[in-house]
C-alpha cells in the first residue's frame, strides 16, 4: 500500500521532563451491541483513526476530517524563504550594537546545497531495464537507481517547487514551503482520510520504451501554507506530476483539489479527484475520475483527449482505490459517508474502459470499499470492504464477477479491522490465495494483536494464520503488518514493530520494523528480522539471476537487499538524508576544503567544496558505517601527517581515510556510541580515540583498546570527554537519574592518557547553589583549555544537571583545576539537555546553550548574554576584512552577532542566514580567500533523545521542514 498521513508541526517546546511520556491515553469503554459486535463512537473512531495508520511523512498530527479542520497558530506563523534560495540579510542598525564601533553587516548568500531524503520510502522496478528501480520518498524525493544503487537521476523538493512556483498566499505564512507529501500509507479506520494505495505508478507515456513515473503530492495542507498558483482558486492541493523515466525531467504537471489516486493504464493517466479533502475547493465541485491521453513532443506531454466520470457528490464522498484489469479496463471505487444505519449506497465499485470512460458495470452496497485486487484465474475482482465503524468493527472479503459485477461475500470478520489484502499464489497451484492482515483490540481499543490469515481462493476457507501479539511491556497499540506480498510460494509481511516504543530508540514505534517471510503452505516463519532493518510497510520482491531478493528502505534511509530464502543481507546502500555532523578538509587535493558529513543514514558523504561554492553538489565519495552518524571528528590516528575521519556511528566507532575507505571498525559492545574525542594520549605522534559509553575507553587507530576506566559506581553512562595536558577529563551519571529510589551515582574525574589510571576522582560532587544533584550534562559536558583564566592554564569545565532551590531542573558549570579536581569557580550552566558546544577566541572561552552565550573572559571575568534570536550552538567566524563575528545557529538558520556584545548581556543579530530545519553548523575557509563559509546542518533529534535517555530523561523538538545541507558565503 501507498498512502499518506499528513499532519505536521512547526517548532515545539523541548520535552525535558524526567521519565518522558509522549502519549498517555485513558481507557475508554467499548461500545457493543447485544451480539457482542464492537462499534465505535465518533470520539473513539477519531482517536483510533489517528493512531491506526501509517505516518509515511513522519508528521506528528493527522488530518482526518478536512472540512472541519482549521490551521493551528504554529502552522501559520514563521518566516522563511523560497526553497533553494535561503533567505539572508542584515538587521536594521538601530537594533544592533549601539555606538560608532558597531560591526558592519556582511552580505550572506546561499550557494550550494544538497537536500536529504526524508519520510518513508518504497522502491518500484523500472520495467525493461537491467535491474534499475525508482525510490519514492513520502517527503518529496524521487530517484532512479541502477541495480547496484548508482544514482541515474534524482528530483527533490527544491526542483519540484521551482517548477510548481507556489509563493505564499500572504506574508503571514512561511516563505519557504514545507516538504511535498507524496501519497503513501493507509488509514485502517477512516475510508475518508486523505490516504491511498495509488499515490504513484509507472508506465511509458513517451514511447521511448522506458517507464515514466507519475505521482501525486499534497502541497500546502499540513503544515498549513496556502499558496498562489496562476489563476487557480485553489490555495492548497495536490500536484499530479509525470517524470520522464529516462531523465527525471518533468513531462507534465497539474494542480488538483484532492487527487490521491493515480494509475497508468494503456497510456491513459487515470486521476481520481476528491475536492471534499480541500478546504479551498468550491462546494459546487464534485468527486470525479478523469482519463487523460497525451501527445509527446519537445520533451513535454500535452493533453490529446480526455474523459471524466462525475459522481455528482461533494461532501462526504471520496475515491478509494484504482486497479488496472488489463485489456484497457480499470476498476475504481468510491465511498459516500453513511447517514443512516440502513443506507445501502455507501460503497461504489465500477469498471471503466479507459479508451472513452464508459462504465462496463457498477455495484453499490452498504460497506465501504477499501482495496481492489484482480484474480484473473477465477475471473474475479476481489475486494476488501469494511463496515462503518459506528455500526460495527468488521470487514468482508468479497468477489465481483469481472463480466457482470455480481457480488459474492467470501469471508466476514467481526471485531477486527483489515490492514492489507494480498491476492497471490502461495501454494504453487497457479491459482492465487487471499492473504489478509488484520488487527484486533483490547477493551480500551488498543491493538493487542495482528494476525496474518491465508484463505483458499476458491472457498475462502482458512489455510493458516500467524498472530503477533503486543509486546508485553506495551499497553498501547501493538505491531501491525501494513503490507503483504506474495512471491515464490511465500508471504512477505512488513510490520511496524512496537518493541520498546516507550524508549528513545523506537519512540512511539517510529523506527523499528519487523520483516517476516512466511511459508505459503503453512505460515511458518522462514525468517524474520527486527529493528532498523527494513521499511515498516514496503519490501519489493525482485529477481536477481535465478534468485529472489527483497529490497526495502529502512527508517534510517538505508536501502537493504535480502535473500528471500534465508534472509541473508546482500547489500546496504545508505542514502543521503539529514546531515547533522560535518568537518571540513581537502580530500581531493584541489586546494579547496571539502565537506565530509553524516547523519540519519549509515553513510558518510564527502562533497566537493569548490563545487558547493559554485552552486552545485558534487559527491566525491561515500562510506558505509554501522549505524547513524552522531559525530565526526578529524584526527591523525596513524601519524602519517594526514587526518582521518573518526565517526561515532551508533553501535561502533569507525575510522575512514581521506579517500573514503573504512580502515578500522571498533565495536561498541552493545552500547550507544554517540560521541568520540581524539588526541595524542601518549606522545607517540598518533592520535588516540576516546569513546565514553558505560566505561571510558581509549583505542589506537587500528582499534586496539589501550585502556578502560570503570566508574566507582554501577549502571552509569559517561558524558562527552575532553583531552588536555596528557589527561582525559570525563563525567558520569546514573542511568536511573530520576528514580527517587536509586543512589544516583554521579562523578567527575581525570585519568592519565597513557594508561587510564585516575589522577583525581570526585564521586560525590556538591555543586554550589544546587538543592540536588541529578546527573551530568551529556553533550559538551567537559571542556579543557589553556584559554581558561584559571589554574595557570590547566582548568577544565564540568557541567551538572541539578535541581535548584525551587525544585526546578537546571544546570551548574564548575571550573576545576585539571591537575587536582579542585573547584575554582561555579556558574550557571545549561538547562537540561540544552548544552550546545564550547569554543575559544581572543576574549576567552565561550559556552553556548539554548538562547545563551557565556564567556569566561581572558580578563578573569565571567559574562552571560542572551541572544535575541534562537540559538543552540555557536562559534567565531571570520568575515570580510578579517572581521570576527559570533555565529549562533538554531532551527531556523543562523545569526551573526558582535562578539563584544557577549560582555553586555544581550547579543543582537547583525546579519542572518535563514534555513528552516537546521540547528548545527560548521564553518571554515573553503576556498582559501581568508573569509569563512558557514555550512548549515540539521539536528540529531533522535540521537539527542537517546542521549537524554542515558540518564532517564527525554528530549523532543518536532520540526517540519525540508532538510538540506547548505553552504553560505559572507561578503
Amino acid at each position: 500500500m501507498n498512502k499518506t498521513s499528513r499532519r505536521g508541526v512547526r517548532l515545539a517546546s523541548a520535552l525535558v521532563t524526567a521519565g518522558l511520556v509522549l502519549c498517555a491515553v485513558p481507557a475508554v469503554a467499548v461500545a457493543d451491541d447485544d451480539n457482542g459486535v464492537l462499534s465505535l463512537t465518533d470520539t473513539q473512531a477519531k482517536d483510533l483513526s489517528e493512531r491506526l495508520q501509517l505516518d509515511p511523512a513522519a508528521n506528528t498530527a493527522q488530518k482526518t476530517d478536512p472540512q472541519h479542520a482549521s490551521p493551528d497558530a504554529d502552522d501559520t506563523a514563521g518566516a522563511g524563504t523560497a526553497t533553494g534560495a535561503p533567505d539572508s540579510g542584515a538587521t536594521d542598525p538601530g537594533t544592533t550594537a549601539s555606538g560608532a564601533d558597531a560591526l558592519a553587516a556582511p552580505k550572506v548568500t546561499a550557494s550550494g546545497y544538497t537536500e536529504g531524503v526524508t519520510g518513508m520510502a518504497a522502491t518500484v522496478p523500472v520495467a525493461g531495464s537491467d535491474g534499475d528501480y525508482f525510490t519514492v520518498h513520502a517527503r518529496g524525493n524521487l530517484t532512479r537507481r541502477t541495480a547496484d544503487g548508482k544514482q541515474v537521476w534524482t528530483r527533490d523538493n527544491n526542483s519540484l517547487y521551482k517548477e510548481w512556483d507556489l509563493p505564499a498566499l500572504s506574508p503571514r505564512y512561511s516563505k519557504e514551503p514545507y516538504p511535498a507529501q507524496i501519497t503513501m500509507g493507509f488509514n485502517a479506520v477512516n475510508p475518508f482520510a486523505p490516504t491511498s494505495d495509488n499515490g504513484y505508478d509507472t508506465g511509458d507515456l513517451t514511447g521511448d520504451g522506458v517507464p515514466d513515473l507519475v505521482f501525486t503530492a499534497d502541497v500546502g495542507t499540513y503544515p498549513y501554507r496556502p499558496f498562489v498558483h496562476g489563476d487557480s482558486t485553489l490555495h492548497t492541493g495536490t500536484f499530479v506530476t509525470v517524470l520522464d523515466g529516462a531523465s527525471g525531467k518533468t513531462l507534465w504537471t497539474k494542480l488538483y483539489a484532492g487527487a490521491y489516486q493515480v494509475a497508468l493504464v494503456d497510456k491513459t493517466l487515470v486521476v481520481a479527484d476528491t475536492p471534499y479533502y480541500n478546504t479551498s475547493a468550491s462546494t459546487s465541485s464534485t468527486s470525479t475520475l478523469t482519463g487523460i491521453r497525451f501527445d509527446y513532443a519537445d520533451g513535454k506531454l500535452t493533453t490529446a483527449d480526455s474523459w471524466t466520470y462525475d459522481t455528482g457528490q461533494f461532501k462526504g464522498a471520496a475515491w478509494s482505490t484504482l486497479t488496472p484489469l488489463g485489456g484497457g479496463l480499470v476498476a475504481a471505487s468510491w465511498n459516500k459517508r453513511k447517514t443512516t444505519a440502513t443506507d445501502t449506497t455507501a460503497g461504489h465499485t465500477l469498471v471503466f474502459d479507459v479508451a472513452d470512460g464508459s462504465v462496463k458495470w457498477q455495484s453499490t452496497n452498504s460497506l465501504y470499499s477499501r482495496q481492489l485486487h484482480l484474480d484473473a484465474s477465477r475471473g474475479r475482482l476481489v475486494a476488501l470492504e469494511m463496515a462503518d465503524v459506528n455500526d460495527a468493527v468488521e470487514y468482508e472479503i468479497v468477489s465481483y464477477d469481472l463480466k457482470t459485477g455480481d457480488r459474492t461475500t467470501l469471508d466476514k470478520r467481526t471485531n477486527a479491522l483489515a490492514i492489507d489484502l494480498e491476492v497471490g499464489d502461495i501454494r504453487g497451484d497457479s491459482k492465487p490465495e487471499y492473504t489478509v492482515s488484520e488487527d484486533t483490540f483490547d477493551e480500551s481499543i488498543f491493538v493487542n494483536a495482528n494476525t496474518v490469515r491465508a484463505l483458499d481462493g476458491s472457498d475462502a476457507s482458512v489455510l493458516w494464520q500467524r498472530t503477533v501479539k503486543r509486546d508485553p511491556d506495551n499497553t498501547l497499540d501493538g505491531a501491525t503488518a501494513w503490507n503483504l506480498s506474495a512471491v515464490d510460494g511465500k508471504i512477505v509481511a512488513s510490520y511496524k514493530d512496537d518493541k520498546g516504543l516507550d524508549y528513545a530508540e523506537n519512540r512511539g514505534a517510529s523506527r523499528f520494523a519487523r520483516l517476516a517471510v512466511l511459508k505459503g503452505d503453512n505460515g511458518a516463519v522462514n525468517w524474520e528480522k527486527r529493528g532498523v532493518v527494513a521499511s515498516q510497510a514496503w519490501a519489493q520482491p525482485f529477481r536477481q539471476g535465478k534468485e529472489w531478493r527483497l529490497r526495502t528502505v529502512d527508517t534510517d534511509q538505508n536501502i537493504r537487499v535480502y535473500n528471500l530464502d534465508g534472509g541473508k543481507q546482500q547489500s546496504i546502500l545508505p542514502v543521503q538524508s539529514q546531515l547533522w555532523s560535518a568537518v571540513l578538509m581537502d580530500v581531493n587535493g584541489d586546494g579547496t576544503k571539502d565537506i565530509v558529513a553524516g547523519g540519519q543514514s549509515s553513510g558518510v558523504f564527502a562533497y566537493d567544496g569548490a563545487a558547493m561554492l559554485a552552486g552545485k553538489a558534487k559527491l566525491l565519495w561515500q562510506a558505509t558505517v554501522p549505524g547513524q552518524v552522531h559525530k565526526i571528528v578529524k584526527a591523525d590516528v596513524d601519524g602519517d601527517g594526514t587526518d582521518e575521519f573518526v565517526v561515532a556511528a551508533d553501535t561502533a566507532t569507525t575510522v575512514i581515510s581521506a579517500q573514503g575507505k573504512v580502515k578500522t571498525q571498533i565495536d561498541g559492545g552493545g552500547q550507544f556510541v554517540w560521541t568520540v574525542t581524539t588526541g595524542d594520549l601518549n606522545g607517540d605522534g598518533k592520535d588516540e580515540i576516546v569513546v565514553p559509553t558505560d566505561k571510558l575507553r581509549a583505542y589506537d587507530g587500528r582499534g586496539k583498546q589501550q585502556w578502560a576506566y570503570t566508574a566507582p559506581a554501577d549502571n552509569v553512562a559517561f558524558a562527552e570527554a575532553s583531552i588536555a595536558d596528557g589527561q582525559v577529563y570525563a563525567q558520569y551519571g546514573s542511568r536511573d537519574a530520576f528514580d527517587v529510589n536509586s543512589g544516583k551515582p554521579t562523578g567527575a574525574l581525570a585519568v592519565k592518557g597513557s594508561n587510564g589510571t585516575a589522577v583525581w576522582v570526585d564521586s560525590a560532587p556538591k555543586p554550589e547553589g544546587a538543592a540536588g544533584l541529578i546527573g551530568a550534562q551529556m553533550r559538551a559536558a567537559t571542556f579543557a583549555s589553556s584559554k581558561f583564566p584559571y589554574a595557570d592554564g590547566h582548568a577544565v569545565a564540568v557541567s551538572w544537571l541539578v535541581r535548584n532551590e525551587k525544585n526546578n531542573l537546571g544546570g551548574v558549570t564548575e571550573i576545576r583545576d585539571g591537575r587536582t579536581g579542585k573547584v575554582l569557580k561555579t556558574t550557571e550552566g545549561a538547562g537540561p539537555w540544552q548544552s550546545g558546544n564550547w569554543f575559544t577566541g581572543p576574549d576567552g572561552v565561550y559556552s553556548v546553550s539554548t538562547g545563551t552565550v557565556k564567556l569566561y573572559g581572558a580578563d578573569g571575568q565571567y559574562y552571560k548574554a542572551s541572544a535575541t534570536g534562537e540559538i543552540h550552538t555557536g562559534g567565531l567566524v571570520t568575515g570580510p576584512n578579517g572581521v570576527s563575528y559570533l555565529a549562533g545557529a538554531g532551527q531556523t538558520g543562523f545569526d551573526l552577532m558582535d562578539p563584544a556584545q557577549a560582555k553586555t548581556g544581550w547579543l543582537y543579530r547583525i546579519a542572518y542566514g535563514n534555513m528552516l530545519g537546521s540547528r548545527e553548523f560548521v564553518s571554515g575557509d573553503l576556498d582559501g580567500d581568508g573569509v569563512d563559509e558557514i555550512v548549515s546542518l540539521n539536528f540529531d533529534d533522535t540521537g539527542m533523545d537517546r542521549v537524554a535517555e542515558l540518564q532517564d530523561g527525554g528530549y523532543s523538538v518536532p520540526y517540519t521542514a525540508i532538510r538540506q545541507m547548505t553552504v553560505f558565503t559572507l561578503s
